[in-house]
């Protein structure tokens, strides 16, 4: 299954009528990789990348910001909740109340 970025490095591509060899000669990026950018079985680019493909295509780098989306993220569950209140709460309760007095001493010594 393909990405928006996938789609739109391909519709580059063929607008031109570049061959996925002629892209990696071009941007320097291997033929594998263009090919699974196209494809979107690449989730992640790098910037360098990025800006290569921008050179290669003369377009603007921002201009592929649209179709590089952050991945869908699902709001946590009460059970996900109610535990990261768990560890927090131990975390606290191991900073503060037990290395919170050695800490207190230390800077009223400092300042008294």
């Amino acid at each position: 299954m393909t990405t928006p970025l996938g789609q739109e490095l391909r519709r580059l591509r063929l607008e031109k009528n570049l061959r996925l060899e002629d892209v990696a000669n071009g941007t320097g990026i291997t033929l594998q990789y263009i090919s699974m950018l196209e494809k979107g079985d690449r989730k992640s680019v790098s910037f360098e990348i990025m800006a290569d493909i921008s050179r290669f295509y003369g377009v603007p780098l921002d201009y592929f910001a649209a179709f590089i989306k952050e991945e869908q993220t699902q709001p946590l569950s009460d059970v996900e909740i109610m535990l990261w209140q768990s560890i927090n709460e131990k975390v606290r309760d191991e900073i503060y109340y037990k290395k919170g007095k050695s800490l207190k001493a230390i800077f009223s010594k400092l300042f008294n």
